[in-house]
């Protein structure tokens, strides 16, 4: 399980640093940032994939297409479509807060898998909901007080759907991981490639339908710069932290594994501080450690009545 928990906080740390690039180009559309990501995703799967592609394809059954292609929408292009429409139009830390309910729409859909008991999993929630909100303080006080606007609501709106999005491709995925039909890296790999067949589409249906989103009137310093982000984003927040994930899923009960993604959420904010030069606030930094403490208390919980199981199975031995 530490293994599993290594692999999880190590694709946060990737995915932490997708989530504050798109601030970076509010002058590309969220639609081309997510296309042009996953795109190079799935031309780098593909070579990857060229050499045993025989023995892959020789494998997948129309069911695994299908299922391919539907967590290649929900997981990655429509979810990194929505979160980059949340960094844009709301700010990193708005975009962070809904973002970081993942762990929590994750444990209440696969709910049927935990073996910790129901007094666990309400501190355990108890604690990411009251670390969340203390991470972003200022935020919601502002809504309270009326001074948020209707960026912001749109922005939360998208990250609401995001949420709800990577919550299903979560338990999917790993449910799908657990059948062990497929290695982790085998399964990212043939999830970037069908990650890059509906970024293309979705491309191709922008150029025809919508040609004037994309940024086709970037500066030069501009598209490299862009340039840059994307195969950052492409290769390490997708290539490589999807094979982190998903080893870390295939080791991990499917609801527990889905609040890995608090990683995510954290480190997302620590690179926004640097981008700031400034330190964390008092707030900030206690929710960071109620959230952590929060799935650290579930993992724990479930792995002492794993042990506790396999125990008394060998005891009946």
């Amino acid at each position: 399980m530490k293994k599993a928990v290594v692999h999880a906080g190590m694709a946060g740390v990737l995915w932490g640093g997708v989530i504050v690039l798109p601030s970076l180009f509010p002058d590309v559309h969220p639609v081309v940032i997510s296309c042009a990501r996953f795109l190079l995703y799935g031309l780098f799967a593909a070579l990857v994939a060229l050499p045993h592609i025989r023995r892959l394809s020789s494998r997948l059954t129309p069911s695994d297409i299908r299922l391919l292609l539907e967590l290649a929408l929900t997981g990655n292009v429509a979810f990194f479509i929505l979160l980059t429409a949340a960094v844009q139009y709301a700010g990193v830390a708005i975009a962070a807060l809904i973002n970081g309910l993942v762990p929590v729409a994750v444990m209440l859909t696969g709910r049927r898998y935990l073996q910790a008991s129901r007094g666990s999993i309400c501190l355990s929630l108890t604690l990411i909901g009251v670390g969340i909100v203390s991470m972003n303080v200022p935020v919601i006080a502002q809504f309270l007080q009326g001074g948020g606007e209707w960026r912001d609501i749109i922005g939360m709106l998208c990250a609401s759907l995001g949420v709800m999005s990577w919550a299903w491709f979560a338990l999917r995925n790993a449910t799908q991981l657990k059948m062990g039909r497929y290695s982790a890296r085998e399964w990212s790999t043939l999830q970037g490639i069908a990650t890059g067949v509906v970024a293309l589409g979705i491309l191709l249906l922008v150029a025809v339908l919508q040609p004037q989103i994309l940024p086709l009137e970037l500066p030069a310093d501009r598209w490299l710069a862009f340039g840059a982000a994307a195969l950052f984003m492409s290769v390490g927040g997708s290539w490589v932290a999807n094979a982190l994930w998903n080893s870390s899923a295939q080791r991990l009960p499917v609801s527990v594994g889905g609040q890995m993604i608090v990683f995510e959420t954290c480190c997302a904010l620590l690179y926004g501080y640097l981008l700031d030069w400034q330190w964390p606030l008092v707030h900030e930094t206690v929710g960071m450690m109620l959230v952590l403490g929060g799935v650290m208390w579930t993992i724990r919980s479930e792995d002492r009545l794993s042990r506790r199981r396999q125990h008394d199975n060998q005891s009946l031995v």
